[in-house]
């Protein structure tokens, strides 16, 4: 049986940017020192983080930074809804797919990724369960750890929680990811989890993310990289995402952001086949 992805902190906070939306008002700093177009290059999990001379910032005045170059918390609130479509790719380049997402205030999402073949798979949270509908009908409840996380990932507002989350934690030192300087923050978000943020020196913006779980059988990593950030009314959004594991790697490029765009709560009924 394929292992299933673990469920990921700092990941589902990074992935949460294209899906929930780390929005931003622009503003001319923040805008000039945002790539743009850049591919983003793992580097290895071995790479030693930096030990520097140089003062580095401190837990909070690193997240200030981020804060305030995403535009701060009262910009996030202007939206209540969201649709992003884009395209998933696998690492090997031999597999494509379409992807749809509809997010809606509090904590509604539904994902939906349709097959060349025509097969369709749709992964759906009502705000209190999730369940995943495979393409030939089959429904698959969420339950315990799983269910715990993808509620959280629902957070229309996840960032607000992630920050929660990271502002407990210390700055390593720096780490050049791909064709970024960054400094890298680590925390840890729940027990045996250990999470580290990567974030670009000059613009604020996270570029990298690492979950480490330390199971029976080893530690378990997991790395997210965003990159790409354009501004949609007025607000960044990261326009691709790279997720890697073991026997998991792909790619997902966002084609279009849409705000407070029409989502009817019927989207985030249960069928009435799906387990209560």
């Amino acid at each position: 049986m394929k292992r299933r992805s673990l469920p990921m902190a700092a990941a589902a906070a990074l992935i949460g940017m294209i899906v929930g939306g780390y929005a931003a008002a622009q503003n001319p700093q923040a805008s000039a020192a945002a790539p743009q177009n850049q591919a983003v290059t793992p580097v290895s999990s071995a790479t030693p983080v930096a030990r520097t001379s140089a003062a580095l910032p401190s837990t909070k005045e690193l997240l200030q930074k981020y804060e305030a170059a995403m535009g701060g918390r009262d910009a996030w609130a202007k939206f209540t809804t969201r649709y992003i479509k884009g395209i998933y790719q696998t690492e090997d380049s031999s597999g494509f797919a379409s992807v749809e997402i509809f997010r809606k205030s509090p904590n509604k999402a539904l994902s939906k990724i349709s097959f060349p073949n025509g097969l369709v798979l749709r992964e759906v949270c009502d705000g209190k369960s999730a369940w995943i509908e495979d393409p030939v009908g089959g429904m698959h409840a969420m339950t315990g750890v799983g269910l715990e996380s993808r509620l959280r990932r629902s957070d229309f507002n996840d960032q607000a929680s992630a920050l929660l989350l990271a502002v407990t934690g210390h700055v390593l030192g720096t780490q050049r990811v791909g064709a970024h300087d960054t400094y890298v923050l680590e925390f840890s978000p729940e027990k045996k989890l250990t999470s580290k943020l990567y974030f670009d020196q000059a613009s604020g913006f996270p570029v990298r993310a690492d979950d480490t779980f330390r199971l029976a059988d080893g530690d378990y990593k997991v790395e997210t990289y965003v990159d790409d950030y354009r501004v949609v009314d007025g607000a960044y959004f990261p326009f691709r995402m790279r997720h890697v594991e073991k026997g998991n790697v792909f790619t997902i490029r966002v084609t279009q952001v849409k705000n407070n765009y029409p989502v009817d709560d019927s989207m985030f009924l249960k069928p009435v086949s799906a387990p209560k």
